[in-house]
């Protein structure tokens, strides 16, 4: 088989990604709480992932797992790492499961019915796979209390709207509470070193605080339309490993406030040069209209006198005097060019003797 390896996309769990992670232990424990009821039984995992969970299904002594998930890559990532059990891998739709009707004893689905377009459709599927006395073990996330905004996501209930959606399609149902929590403990030596199998001596659990169960992060439901059985409680302990990664990002994220605060100090600064340069083209435009209006006016004042010019004796003498010499010498006969010619000669004469030195006046 050729090399098989998945991104880690934020869609699914994967252990190799997230094995010191709080959603790892999110999913194991609700597994782990499914292990309660299969041995012996025909188990379906409905959208199993990367098949971790329908591995530890068949350890757990189920006769029979199937795993369906729409992803072929994630069937064939489960053949490769998580087939210690032997569970079998089918690639199939949750809305139209590839299974006999009543071929099933327990249909396990967790983090599924919020995924898919149709959640009534996919329930009729899961009730169809079930034998009439089966076990259906499915979970979602509480829309109020999750996080928004999950791209994945196209349907998410609250606890009572997750009650009511499994409660038309099987008679009984029993929903428990889900959420994380940050624990001590105090464990013998060889207990501290063990990771991922149950703890060798029963610990005693004593829990601090309480909250409302409709105020926990996720709902898991046990369904079936005869009478459900004795189910227990499940604890998975983690390590603190998301509190450092946790810190680290808001570490990241007042770094980038200070970025952007020093950003927003460098725009604003620019803004107020921007202002200020406004505010000294403001007041240039303010001069430069003054000198406009100061302009108008003089040019005003000059047609006013033009005006007072041209109604004055001695300029309608004038003219007079010039429409005569136009009409005495035309410009284009004989008469007009000697007369201009005469003309000229006298300003050229006129000139130099403007020009001459003065005679000196006798000394007394």
């Amino acid at each position: 088989m050729s090399e098989v390896e998945l991104p880690d996309a934020g869609e699914r769990m994967i252990p190799a990604f997230h094995h010191e992670a709080v959603v790892y232990a999110e999913h194991i424990v609700r597994y782990l709480f499914a292990t309660r009821f299969v041995r012996g039984k025909r188990v379906l995992d409905v959208a199993s992932g990367v098949g971790y969970g329908a591995d530890l299904l068949r350890s757990a002594g189920a006769a029979e797992v199937v795993a369906i998930d729409r992803s072929p890559e994630a069937m064939k990532y489960g053949q490769k790492h998580h087939s210690k059990f032997q569970p079998a891998y089918v690639v199939g739709d949750v809305e139209s499961l590839p299974v006999r009707s009543s071929q099933f004893d327990v249909v396990v689905s967790f983090e599924t019915i919020e995924h898919v377009p149709d959640y009534q459709r996919f329930l009729a599927e899961v009730k169809r796979a079930l034998r009439q006395d089966g076990l259906c073990i499915v979970s979602t996330p509480n829309r109020d209390v999750y996080v928004e905004g999950n791209p994945f996501h196209t349907k998410e209930f609250t606890f009572a709207e997750f009650e009511q959606a499994l409660a038309s399609h099987f008679r009984y149902v029993e929903t428990f509470t889900q959420d994380d929590w940050i624990a001590s403990a105090v464990f013998f030596p060889e207990e501290m070193e063990g990771a991922d199998k149950p703890l060798g001596r029963q610990p005693s659990l004593f829990k601090a605080v309480g909250k409302s169960p409709s105020e926990t992060l996720y709902m898991v439901s046990l369904c079936s339309d005869v009478p459900l059985p004795e189910a227990g409680q499940e604890v998975v302990l983690t390590s603190l490993y998301e509190m450092r990664y946790y810190l680290q990002e808001i570490a990241q994220r007042d770094a980038e406030i200070e970025r952007l605060k020093a950003d927003l100090s460098e725009r604003v600064a620019m803004l107020a040069q921007r202002d200020a340069d406004l505010a000294e083209r403001d007041a240039s435009l303010v001069e430069k209209d003054a000198t406009i209006r100061e302009l108008r006016e003089a040019y005003q004042d000059i047609w006013r006198q033009m005006g007072a010019l041209q109604r004055s004796f001695g300029y309608r003498l004038l003219a007079g005097y010039r429409r005569a010499i136009r009409r005495l010498f035309p410009p284009d006969s004989l008469r007009g060019r000697t007369y201009r010619r005469s003309v000229q000669g006298l300003e050229a004469i006129v000139h130099q003797l403007a020009y001459l030195p003065r005679p000196r006046r006798p000394q007394r």
